[in-house]
Parts: structure tokens; sequence; C-alpha cells
């Protein structure tokens, strides 16, 4: 389909705040976690019961009287001192005295004191499995694991390299061992590796820029992941990491590939224009991924003179735009809105489910076990800007995701941070639900068109300088493009899940358009699906 030039509509711009997330760069330190395995408490004694007094003993009976003494000058007993008397017969004995009264009962004992129980010796702490940790080592939440010594449930045991199995030695136990990434600055040993910083970020592993052909490997290193693995390790090479990348058409087909000029390793794009972090960036095209002074280079439109001033580099391929992604959309290609809010003209016409000259750049990663959320930055630039706002005629740029994470059903409806994945999978979509293409609200970055509105190009036009993006000989009065953007998206811990950054052009292959990737890194908590 030939394109026509149309009138462009007024962009509503709007830059949202970047956000920033824990990443992949995140360094960690070794900290010592006390392994305070003490054993349980001893029970205390039993309290003794007071046993009442023994009974006094009865007194003693008196002694018997003593005899009286004889008539004629009878001594008299030592006992008892009576008058001497006539002799006469000896007086008889006096009765023995009654025995004295048996003495009170004793009073009763005081009852004995609990015996006060010693803490046992060091030995078995006797911990239950437990998922989530309480102040002072209590757990708030147990767990079912599946290995007999695996106390937190995070699939690992000591013997398999966890450096953090239960309350007592941190706070978050199942987000600690081999399969976690480092955070930097958070006192622990999170991947329980002691060779990795917990203040210094790893080193940057990029490779040389504009080298060719471009691998999937290099455009992986050059978004700042470092870290590769395979499809099933045993425990505990179970590492997170990249497993496999590909380079794809838009349908994920690749019996025809990409060129490999479309895709490239860059170290700026332009003068102004430098990587987020590391040296390189990735970029992917629908026209040629480099910029003026690259080798390659093909401006993505045809110039003022197009009898010489030859543009619109043609990939010539063509490929079904994913069934799936149209189907969740109402089997068309969303469009967005225009600066009053309307939606713009869908396109029309049988190659508006076609995808020219499309690049899908494909991985598929292992998700730490204590990341639950992923960022990377993007930047995109289109020569369909501004002439083809909200027209049918469009470059599109989206990021599918697969992943296992599902809202929690417990959590907040109305919690950003807590809303489902589209229906169609893409991620990156601005603030008002549009695809990353001339029809959202971040191109600002480009000069002033006829009918903007006052807050149009607030980013003025100095990154477009030598990209080629802003038209021949640095007429800049053509093209545009965004400030760097962060995208966000949620995941599950340990999962495997599958992303793909897709360009590609609908309705024809003219004009062209590039984005520009780096700085993929690792969250520890959810966060607002989208761009930003």
């Amino acid at each position: 389909m030939d394109r026509t030039l149309l009138v462009s509509g007024s962009l509503a711009v709007f830059i949202g705040a970047l956000g920033l997330a824990s990443g992949c760069d995140a360094g960690g330190g070794t900290t010592s976690s006390a392994t305070n395995s003490s054993s349980s408490s001893g029970d205390g004694g039993t309290a003794g019961m007071g046993s009442g007094g023994t009974a006094g003993t009865g007194g003693t009976g008196g002694t018997g009287g003593t005899g009286g003494t004889g008539g004629m000058a009878a001594s008299s007993s030592s006992s008892s001192s009576s008058s001497s008397s006539s002799s006469g017969m000896a007086g008889a004995g006096g009765m023995a005295g009654m025995g004295g009264a048996g003495g009170a009962g004793g009073v009763g004992g005081v009852a004995g004191a609990g015996g006060g129980g010693m803490g046992g010796e060091g030995g078995s702490p006797g911990l239950m499995p437990c998922k989530v940790c309480g102040p002072n080592g209590t757990c708030m939440e147990t767990c079912v694991p599946s290995k007999p010594d695996d106390l937190d449930c995070d699939g690992w045991t000591v013997a398999e390299g966890d450096c953090c199995d239960n309350c007592f030695k941190c706070g978050s136990p199942p987000s600690v061992n081999p399969g976690a990434f480092e955070y930097l600055g958070n006192q622990v040993d999170d991947d329980c590796d002691p060779l990795s910083s917990d203040t210094m970020p790893p080193s940057d592993c990029t490779d040389p820029p504009l080298a060719t052909p471009t691998s999937t490997i290099e455009l992986v290193k050059a978004i700042d992941l470092c870290q590769f693995t395979s499809e099933n390790p045993q425990l505990p090479q179970k590492k997170w990491g990249v497993i496999s990348s590909s380079l794809l058409l838009a349908d994920g087909t690749n019996a025809v590939l990409p060129k490999d000029i479309q895709v490239g390793v860059l170290a700026e794009y332009g003068p102004w224009v430098k990587p987020i972090r590391g040296a390189t960036l990735a970029a992917l095209s629908t026209g040629t991924a480099r910029d003026e002074t690259d080798p390659g280079h093909v401006y993505p439109q045809n110039g003022p003179n197009s009898a010489v001033q030859k543009g619109n580099f043609d990939a010539q391929t063509q490929v079904p735009i994913p069934a799936d992604y149209l189907a969740a959309n109402g089997g068309k290609l969303p469009q967005g809105k225009d600066s009053m809010g309307n939606d713009c003209p869908a396109c029309s016409g049988a190659n508006c489910g076609t995808a020219f000259d499309s690049v899908n750049f494909k991985m598929r990663v292992r998700v730490p076990t204590n990341a639950r959320s992923f960022s990377y930055r993007l930047k995109s630039y289109s020569a369909e800007f501004p002439e083809y706002t909200c027209q049918q005629f469009n470059d599109f740029f989206i990021t599918r995701l697969k992943t296992a994470w599902l809202p929690d059903p417990n959590g907040d409806p109305m919690d950003p941070a807590n809303q489902p994945l589209p229906a169609d999978r893409n991620i990156a979509f601005d603030a008002f639900g549009n695809e990353i293409s001339v029809n959202n609200a971040f191109y600002d970055i480009c000069f002033p068109y006829a009918g903007a509105p006052p807050t149009a190009c607030s980013n003025g036009t100095l990154e477009l300088v030598g990209t080629g993006m802003g038209g021949w000989n640095g007429d800049l009065r053509d093209g545009g493009g965004t400030v760097w953007l962060t995208n966000f998206a949620n995941v599950v811990p340990g999962e495997t899940i599958e992303i793909e950054f897709i360009v590609f052009d609908a309705g024809d292959h003219n004009v062209d358009s590039i984005v520009l990737l780096d700085y993929f890194r690792w969250g520890l908590n959810p966060t607002t699906l989208g761009v930003r």
C-alpha cells in the first residue's frame, strides 16, 4: 500500500517519572547472621505440695508421789523432803501421776515453690518449616517443604548451598539461596556466594560495538544481562540467568531472519545519546540499527529530493502480526488516541494484518528466587513523526511477556501493583494504554510541528542530532523520539519467563523506526505494569 501524507494531529505530551528498580547489577555483601540454634527451654519443676506438720507427741506422765516416811526416824527420799515422824510402818507409796495431755498438732508446712527449669544444651533447633518470618525468629506462615531438610521451602537445602534456611539465621530465608540475585546494600549474602559484592555492581559484560554479524548473546549482554544458565541443571547449579535467545520475525518464525543491519550493539546513538549503564546498548529497527556515522546506515525515509536522497530501508520481510495479539485487541492493531482523547483511525486494507520489516528479539530467562519484578530502559525514535501521528500508517514496538504471575486474590484490586497482565501480553504501553508508537504521549524530542500544543517537544532536538532520524543534512524538523523510559512488569520468583521485544511496520515497508534497549534489572517487590 502506498501511504499518503495526511495532516498530523496534536500529541498529548506526558513524561512519566522514570522509576528505578533493583537489578541484576545489584551486588551484595556477606553479612554473618547469628546462628542461634538454641534448643527448647527445660520444663519448670512441679510445685511441691505442703504437708501438715506431724502431731506433737503427748507429754510424759507425771512421776508418782514419793511414799511417806516410816514412823520411826525413817530417812526421807531425795525426791521429797517430808518431815520426820515417829517410827511406824512405812507409808504407802503415792499414786502415780496421770500422764500429761497429748501435744497439739504441728502447723502445716508452706507449699514448695515451682522448680525453675534450666535452658537445654545447644542441639537441633526442632524448627517447623517456615515461609514467612516474624520478629525475633518467630514464624508467621508455615509451609510444606518438598524435602525434609528444606526448612524454608525454597527448594534448596544447606547441603545444596542454602546459607539461610530458618528464621534465626536471616529475616527472609526463602529469598536467600544460590538461585537469588545479589541486591546491593541490603547487607545480606542473597545468593550465598561470598565472592559477590553487596556494595559494587558486577563488571560490565558487553562485547565491542558494531561487530557483525550481531549475535543474540551480544544483544543480551548489551542490555546488561550478564548471567547465563541452562534449562534443567541440577542443584546447586540451578541459578537464575538467560537460558536461550533468538532472532525471529514478528510472528515467531525463523524460516527467514531479520537482516543483520536491523539489529546492533551500539556505543551511542548520535553524539548525545549514551547507554544508561555499561559501554553499549542494543538497537532493533524496521530500518537500519545505526546512526548517521555508522557503516551501513540508511536514512529512515526519502529526502526532499527523492531522486537522489534514497531512504526507506526495505528488509523485504512480511509475516502475519501474531494472531493472538490481534484477537486480544478486537482483531485489529490498537492505534491509540489523539490529544483530545479520540481514537485514532485503525489501519484499513489488506496489509493491516501484516508485519513488515519486523525484528523479534526473544529471550528465555530463569527468574531469581528473590525477584518479583523486572524493568528495562527503552528509547524510541520514528520518522513517522509527526506527519503520520494518529494516522493508519505506523511502526510499533511491543514487549510480550509469558509469565505465571497473577494478581493476589487477597490483595487490593485497586492497587496499581496488583493488576493483571493484558490479554495481548504486551507490557510496553503508556499511562493511557497506548502502545509505543508515534501515537503515544512520550514523543517529545522533536521540532514543534504545525498545530502542536505549547507543551509539545519539551525536550528539544539535541538528541536527534547525528541520529539520521531528524532528516537529511541536519534538518531536524522531521522525525522524533522519546527520552529514556522505563518498562516494568511482575514475575514469579524462580519461574522461567519468555520476553519478546518486537518492532514492525504496519501497512507497508515505508518510513522506518528504531528502539534502543538497555539496563535490564530485577526488583524485589511487585510493581505497577507499563512504561513510565
